[in-house]
């Protein structure tokens, strides 16, 4: 395994160069995958899925520095799952039956990509009529060869598959009748409060609605040298790093979801100073696991890398309140935070 890069500036300069272009790389090839679906409906759904979140893509290939020499599988495996993850995101928020049924169902993907031997499943018994070529099947399959090629993936799968049902549970409750959701969040958290019991039933919604910790266990799955354990990774980044990653998701979208009556957990603080504190706690506690972790000033600047790519995004650059507070919570990530906040611009620059 090469050496894992311990600076900013190196790490910025290798996704410019190694990994990003490899992810858009692979999100091109989906895209055109996308546009070979007949259904008109699903195929729009897929290829604007594919163009508008390709910076989910573009900030998680950056886990595949800690994959060494096996790289470009870990993209593979990547791009494809999270394209898995934002396509059926579009579904249930395109789906007026808010069926629980069919959100797992749809969902049950996720799983099988962590699990090779296992056939594909109905993943739309829930929907007449749903066809779109084999697309999801055929996102499923990438997965599953790039973990074929993963010498840890063995020992990560069950871990693996943990934090994937966890997400998937998230997704599935985020998406039932309005009046449901809240009340089935609660319950979630109160069935595994044992994992945070310092954490708000809201702030533990958001520890589960990230892949970060996923697509670090297949990092070191995929590493020829394996430095890693499952269990270590799994208790940093879930519920803790996880945690700061979605918040922020939500902080940056406050106005938006205020507008379309959207179910927003940032908005559940009393006010700002309140917010800070809790943003500022979890934080901490997400530090203080990545300590545990080997290549662990990779993983912290990762983590503050999180605030300079969010609190860098329009929508908060546009919003006068937003952005007096996003100047505050960036001096949580430190001179990190505040680099990778600068270099976000020449990143959309370059990208774009």
């Amino acid at each position: 395994m090469g050496t894992v890069p311990a600076n900013p500036f190196k790490i910025i300069q290798l996704a410019f160069k190694e990994t990003v272009p490899k992810a858009h790389a692979e999100l091109q090839k989906w895209h055109q995958e996308a546009l070979k679906i007949d259904d008109v409906e699903i195929r729009e759904q897929a290829a604007w899925t594919v163009n508008d979140k390709t910076f989910h893509c573009e900030g998680g290939s950056i886990f595949a520095l800690l994959a060494g020499e096996n790289k470009d599988n870990h993209i593979q495996f990547l791009v494809a799952y999270q394209t898995i993850c934002d396509y059926l995101d579009t579904l249930c928020d395109k789906n007026d039956a808010h069926d629980p049924n069919d959100f797992r169902s749809i969902h049950q993907a996720l799983l099988d990509c962590l699990t090779p031997d296992k056939p594909h499943g109905d993943y739309y018994q829930y929907r007449d009529h749903f066809e779109d070529n084999g697309y999801l099947r055929k996102l499923v399959d990438a997965c599953r060869e790039a973990t074929a090629s993963f010498p840890g993936f063995a020992d990560m799968q069950t871990h693996m598959q943990e934090v994937s049902q966890f997400y998937i549970d998230f997704q599935v409750y985020k998406h039932v009748e309005e009046e449901k959701r809240e009340p089935l969040l609660k319950d979630f958290y109160e069935r595994n409060k044992h994992f945070a019991p310092t954490m708000r039933w809201y702030e533990f919604a958001c520890g589960t609605a990230s892949t970060l910790a996923l697509y670090c266990m297949a990092a070191y799955a995929a590493a020829p040298v394996q430095t890693a354990q499952g269990q270590q990774i799994k208790e940093a980044y879930f519920p803790w790093v996880q945690g700061v990653h979605i918040l922020l998701d939500y902080f940056i979208d406050q106005e938006e979801d205020r507008q379309e009556n959207e179910m927003n957990f940032v908005a559940y603080y009393g006010d700002s100073k309140e917010m800070f504190e809790r943003f500022k706690y979890i934080d901490q506690k997400a530090t203080e696991k990545l300590q545990m972790l080997p290549d662990k000033k990779f993983h912290l600047l990762l983590k503050t890398g999180l605030y300079a790519l969010y609190l860098s995004d329009k929508k908060v650059m546009s919003h006068p309140r937003l952005k007096a507070e996003a100047k505050q919570l960036i001096k949580l990530g430190g001179f990190p935070a505040s680099l990778f906040y600068y270099n976000r611009w020449i990143f959309k620059r370059k990208i774009s």
